[in-house]
């Protein structure tokens, strides 16, 4: 069990760093990143990581099995 928890915790921070990554993006470009297609509980992860991550705003885009996350930039 420990090892499906430590790649829970690793992927969570995966998602977390690529989140931020992609949202610096946005803000620079001034245009809308697409992340790749993830289950509800990752983009969730991404969701939650730029809630409070000032200038840009998260959406949920596509239909399951391949929904995504679209970061666009705001203000």
């Amino acid at each position: 069990m420990g090892g499906v928890r430590r790649y829970r915790e690793r992927r969570r921070a995966t998602l977390e760093q690529l989140a931020v990554r992609c949202a610096q993006r946005a803000l620079e470009s001034g245009e809308r990143v697409e992340l790749e297609p993830m289950t509800a509980v990752e983009r969730k992860v991404v969701h939650l990581r730029l809630k409070d991550f000032a200038g840009v705003e998260t959406s949920s885009d596509g239909t399951e099995p391949n929904r995504f996350v679209v970061i666009f930039p705001v203000g």
